[in-house]
């Protein structure tokens, strides 16, 4: 079934490195909008019964339609695929990203320096709201339970392996908005 991720994984990167769309790939599991992101994400707990994991879920695909409201690059939505037997989850949006995010609050220079403040700083590219700690969240979940977790935006990338410390790098290849994998104990 890796086989399987790989292949969907390597769909979803080609759709979100195209620089304009207006295709939407895997639509049975294309989440227009918050109401049917909020339908799949209670199918994904009744199946997995791990809230934490639905909960990590939810914070990085609501964070897609928080930050994205009346600014999608071209589709709106987020593709949200799981297989629960194999351990993995995607979500990927073709939003603004998190570099063009956090500049409305912050000077940022690269990718790569926005996901790491994303997930290192109290910091919301939704000021004046007392937020931003969505990621920091998300990032101790992944390292208590020692799953993986791979974030892109831009050029930038943040990087869980095994539950361990959080690594940030720039990447050759730029995706449009964001791709999150979590990688996590599946029922094999």
């Amino acid at each position: 079934m890796e086989f399987g991720m790989d292949r969907i994984l390597s769909n979803i990167v080609f759709w979100l490195e195209l620089p304009q769309t207006c295709d939407i790939i895997f639509r049975d599991r294309y989440c227009k909008t918050r109401d049917f992101f909020q339908l799949a994400l209670n199918k994904f707990f009744r199946e997995t019964k791990m809230p934490l994991l639905t909960a990590v879920a939810g914070e990085i695909g609501n964070n897609s339609f928080d930050h994205n409201l009346g600014n999608w690059k071209d589709i709106l939505g987020v593709i949200f695929i799981y297989d629960i037997e194999s351990g993995f989850l995607i979500i990927a949006d073709r939003g603004q990203g998190i570099k063009k995010t956090l500049s409305n609050v912050r000077e940022i220079e690269t990718d790569e320096q926005a996901v790491s403040i994303a997930f290192s700083d109290i910091i919301s590219g939704r000021y004046p709201e007392q937020r931003g700690n969505g990621l920091k969240f998300t990032a101790n979940a992944v390292r208590a339970n020692k799953w993986n977790l791979y974030l892109q935006s831009g050029f930038g990338c943040a990087e869980i392996i095994n539950g361990g410390n959080i690594s940030f790098k720039t990447k050759e290849n730029y995706i449009c908005g964001c791709l999150s994998i979590i990688k996590f104990n599946g029922r094999k």
